[in-house]
């Protein structure tokens, strides 16, 4: 805990610039990418950190104990917090990187390989821009770099199986966006914080929402129920889906595996989009 103090003490006064400038790519610091390879060396201690503190029975099952978790996730805001998006949202996003072989790189699943969980998909760690950088440099023998194309169909496979696209930055900051998380809920630190604490990840620009004509019905179907992993979805006097907007994170889950199309995304009104490049 001293060394994340310090760790988030050190950055408050420091500046930085990212490769996301005023719509544009501009270049990080060298100063930015030692202190994330920094923090890429250290993270397997804090997701173990964290795991200990959402397994903890008191912590996970009461009101204090989740309301304390809630208070310590705001506290920790300098860690990498996200951002769900749909599949399509993620494809754009590598299409906007720059064509140089150095600013996309694959790994390991931080959170699996911290916790000790060997189940595949494994390597779904997508590190980006400065990210890519730091992370080979932090772990060489563990991520690859990857060009564009092998980007889109690893993120394709993820989506197959049913993975959750997640963009993290550090300080809820634009120019600290550094990964293209594929996420399994039951593993993901952030993920599993959201669902306990309601902190760790911020819904996506879009929500998913249901034609109820073409919907065949939780007992009939319920395809989207068994997809989503944020308990947006109930029943309707009907029968049909009905998806709570507060609730549904926005990664499209749903939409893809709908055998009937009976349901599509739809931009949030008002939408801040917090971190998002």
């Amino acid at each position: 805990m001293y060394l994340l103090l310090t760790y988030s003490t050190l950055f408050t006064f420091i500046v930085f610039t990212h490769i996301f400038q005023n719509g544009a790519f501009g270049e990080e610091t060298y100063l930015q990418k030692k202190l994330h390879t920094f923090y890429a060396k250290i993270e397997p201690t804090v997701v173990r950190i964290i795991d200990r503190l959402l397994k903890n029975r008191f912590l996970n099952s009461t009101r204090p104990g989740r309301f304390f978790l809630k208070i310590t996730g705001k506290l920790l805001w300098f860690l990498p917090h996200g951002v769900v998006i749909e599949h399509e949202a993620a494809l754009r996003l590598i299409d906007s990187l720059p064509e140089n072989g150095t600013h996309i790189a694959i790994g390991p699943c931080v959170c699996k390989k911290s916790i000790g969980v060997n189940e595949e998909p494994y390597v779904t760690d997508m590190v980006i821009m400065y990210g890519a950088e730091a992370y080979k440099a932090a772990d060489p023998e563990e991520y690859v770099y990857i060009s564009k194309e092998e980007a889109k169909k690893l993120l394709k496979d993820f989506r197959e199986h049913n993975l959750i696209h997640e963009v993290f930055a550090c300080f809820k900051a634009k120019k600290w966006a550094f990964v293209i998380c594929n996420c399994d809920a039951r593993y993901c630190m952030p993920t599993r914080s959201q669902l306990i604490a309601g902190e760790g990840v911020y819904p996506g620009p879009l929500y998913a929402t249901v034609d109820s004509e073409k919907c065949k019905g939780l007992d009939n179907c319920g395809v989207c129920y068994t997809v989503c992993k944020f308990s947006a979805i109930s029943k309707d006097n009907d029968g049909k889906a009905l998806v709570d907007p507060d609730k549904c994170m926005g990664c499209g889950l749903c939409v893809y595996r709908c055998p009937s199309e009976a349901r599509h995304l739809t931009p949030r009104t008002s939408y801040d989009p917090k971190f998002l490049p």
